[in-house]
């Protein structure tokens, strides 16, 4: 996934730790919800959606609310 245009977040260390943070902690599992985060440069959750293992983000969704960001 090199080359992106924007920041990734991975939950290795300490683990659970920024999934804890953002509610999308599953103990059962000990692992993260599947989940689509975006925040604004001023730290503002201006989207914020869970989806089922299989299920796929709408991607029209996702880019409306990246185009609306300053």
């Amino acid at each position: 996934m090199g080359g992106l245009p924007y920041p990734e977040l991975s939950d290795f260390h300490p683990k659970g730790e920024a999934s804890k943070a953002y509610d999308l902690f599953n103990e059962e599992r000990g692992a993260s919800k599947r989940a689509v985060i975006i925040i604004d440069k001023g730290g503002v959750i201006r989207f914020r959606e869970e989806y089922e293992p299989g299920t796929l983000p709408n991607p029209v969704d996702i880019f409306e609310v990246v185009e609306g960001l300053d």
